[in-house]
């Protein structure tokens, strides 16, 4: 075991810190992409939307058609933005520890850091401006969305199964009213 954590710490160190950054760069650029898009498809204007159908615009119908699968359209961004979010912590980690040694300080000053770049980059910054310009947005952003849904829609599906069980264990029923009762 301990060969073998040799060699795959080894393998890590052997990626140049120019490709990590440039992973990390991308990886920035994905979690607002996710942002934005989420925030933009939910304030769009459904009468806008639907007369933007009407005309045939594609981007249009393919943003009408996704939100009308609300759950699996949050669930492909969510999944999506926190596998990056993960990876991109993991990344600025593993620069950090390279560059500035395995100790509390720069394990702190690492995850401050991240932590700070998600909020203000790929939180904040995004969905301010995909609530400000939602129809310049998400049009061309369910271009994109559409084949992603498709694509790790089993993934959705197993994450919703676990989380739908978890809440029955907890006595929460999914879409029921607690008022109702």
């Amino acid at each position: 075991t301990r060969r073998r954590n040799r060699r795959t710490r080894h393998a890590l160190d052997a990626i140049p810190l120019w490709a990590k950054l440039l992973a990390l760069f991308v990886l920035l650029l994905l979690s607002a992409f996710f942002s934005i898009a989420e925030t933009s498809m939910m304030a769009m204007n459904r009468y806008r939307l639907g007369h933007l159908v009407r005309q045939g615009r594609r981007g249009a119908r393919l943003a009408s058609d996704l939100l009308k699968q609300t759950e699996k359209l949050l669930g492909t961004i969510l999944l999506g933005n926190n596998v990056v979010n993960t990876a991109l912590t993991a990344i600025v980690t593993s620069v950090a520890i390279a560059q500035f040694g395995n100790n509390d300080r720069t394990l702190l000053v690492a995850t401050t850091g991240v932590a700070l770049l998600i909020i203000v980059f790929c939180e904040i910054t995004p969905k301010v401006i995909g609530a400000t310009f939602p129809e310049r947005i998400a049009l061309p952003a369910a271009i994109v969305l559409r084949p992603l849904m498709r694509v790790i829609s089993p993934a959705v599906w197993l994450v919703n199964l676990i989380a739908g069980n978890l809440l029955r264990l907890f006595g929460v029923r999914p879409g029921e009213d607690s008022t109702a009762r």
